[in-house]
């Protein structure tokens, strides 16, 4: 009965406006969530530009590394930034951060510039994700999120498999620092349409509340100790265990005095209370495992087009798009389903959806169809459109709209560790299978796909767990009713 009450009492209360966002907003914050995708995705093609142009891809890497731990460190102040100072200023000001951090790097004359100049776009990144879902899901009905999160989850998806392509051509036109000039037009006809056409922020009710510096201080280390722990993983596995081992330490220690620290502040950097309710921590659990769906095959991929079967960039990038239409069709599909089958039951069909095209990918040889292959990505692209949109839906249906900063903050930054930490698991069974055939043959291509469809089966039970939530809390509105 008392979680009853408290589910009452936490449901979303009626929005300001029913029409919710006007369309040039729903436009700008998707547009800002696509570019800070996008940019990972594109900038990965011209490292090989980058290596030759500052050194070895080792030191190279952390060209990408800065920017995941940057994003990650200033991912959870993002609700309280956009508390204090309002959505639309600090949209817009991660948006001048972001473009002037894509010029400085496109500036750059030495690596160790390029590194501290993608530090600075990383950190704006890690405000613009979320702040851009603050911003679209703002005074949105409950029964309207499925809608909305759709149309951003569907740019969302389609951002990684437009990446290498256009990637591709920017490299082959202007160079390596074509993908970070490309930002700054795009950021500077974002800004103006912020500034001209989104409406300013209400005025606020009460004084914002202070920054809670310990809570900062302690997310920040966690989650840079975290994503260096998973680097290290990724590159030496096991073998350098003290590279692992210590900053997986450092980040469970700061982790614990966070959470302890939340629990107990007067005035939190984060609501992590919002886990207690069972919707919304088991959406979340979804979502972190939901990181291999997403992200494992991204890279496997396109290294199978480029290494095993010889295309270019481009026309790997072209290939991929493919499962575009799929994802698509998940826009329309998704709300659909979720009428039918709730946000539990949509996903236990998506990852499906996902694992049947995974299996052609298990059999993968130096010539095998590309009429199969793209089959497969259309498919995939359909599956993985089903999966992360019915669970970001349900998180936020289960909260009441004044959570949304802190839930935004906190989804977003669990995709990003869940995606970190599939690339990393997949880099080493891609790695160790490719010692074992001595080289990146189809064959190390196809074992890894085959450890990478048994985790899929993995993520079915956090699935089946919303499934079961949706359902519970569904019967306990009909008692209620």
């Amino acid at each position: 009965m008392a979680l009853t009450e408290q589910t009452k009492e936490d449901a979303p209360s009626p929005p300001r406006a029913a029409s919710g966002p006007a369309l040039v907003t729903m436009a700008a914050a998707i547009t800002g969530g696509f570019l800070a995708l996008l940019d990972t995705t594109i900038v990965n093609v011209s490292l090989h530009e980058t290596t030759a142009r500052f050194g070895s891809i080792g030191q190279v890497q952390w060209v990408v590394t800065t920017y995941l731990m940057a994003l990650a460190a200033t991912m959870p102040a993002t609700g309280w930034l956009a508390n204090r100072f309002g959505v639309r200023r600090v949209f817009a000001a991660a948006i001048f951060l972001f473009a002037l951090g894509s010029a400085a790097c496109a500036a750059s004359q030495s690596l160790p510039e390029l590194i501290a100049a993608r530090g600075v776009a990383g950190a704006a990144a890690g405000v613009l994700t979320p702040v851009s879902t603050i911003l679209l899901t703002s005074g949105v009905p409950r029964e309207q999120l499925g809608r909305v999160q759709s149309l951003n989850g569907s740019v969302m998806l389609i951002s990684p498999l437009l990446g290498p392509t256009i990637g591709g051509l920017l490299v082959g036109a202007g160079g390596w620092s074509a993908v970070y000039v490309v930002n700054v037009p795009l950021c500077a006809g974002l800004l103006f349409v912020t500034l001209r056409r989104v409406p300013k922020d209400p005025p606020r009710e009460s004084a914002a509340k202070p920054l809670d510096v310990i809570g900062l201080v302690s997310s920040a280390a966690c989650t840079v100790c975290t994503v260096l722990a998973v680097h290290e993983f990724s590159d030496h596995a096991l073998e350098g265990r003290a590279a692992f081992l210590v900053p997986l330490a450092l980040a469970v220690a700061s982790g614990a005095v966070f959470v302890v620290r939340e629990l107990r502040a007067a005035h939190p950097l984060l609501d992590v209370r919002l886990f207690a309710h069972r919707v919304y921590r088991t959406a979340a659990i979804n979502i972190f495992c939901l990181g291999f769906v997403l992200y494992s095959p991204m890279m496997l991929i396109p290294l199978y087009f480029e290494t095993a079967r010889g295309e270019t960039a481009v026309t790997t990038g072209l290939l991929m798009s493919t499962g575009g239409l799929g994802v698509v069709t998940a826009a329309w599909l998704c709300r659909v389903l979720m009428k039918r089958l709730g946000g539990g039951g949509t996903v236990l069909v998506g990852i499906t959806l996902t694992m049947l095209a995974t299996v052609p990918l298990t059999t993968l040889s130096s010539d095998t169809s590309y009429v199969l292959l793209c089959a497969s990505l259309v498919v995939r692209g359909l599956g993985t459109g089903l999966t992360i949109v019915p669970a970001m839906t349900r998180a936020f249906q289960s909260i009441r709209p004044q959570s949304i900063p802190d839930a935004s903050s906190q989804l977003n930054l669990i995709q990003r560790i869940g995606g970190t930490v599939a690339l990393a698991v997949v880099t080493v069974v891609l790695e160790q299978a490719a010692r074992q055939r001595h080289g990146l043959v189809p064959g190390a291509f196809a074992h890894s796909f085959t450890w990478v469809l048994g985790i899929y089966t993995v993520t079915l039970l956090p699935a089946l767990a919303l499934l079961l939530a949706d359902r519970k809390e569904a019967r306990a509105g009909a008692v209620h009713a």
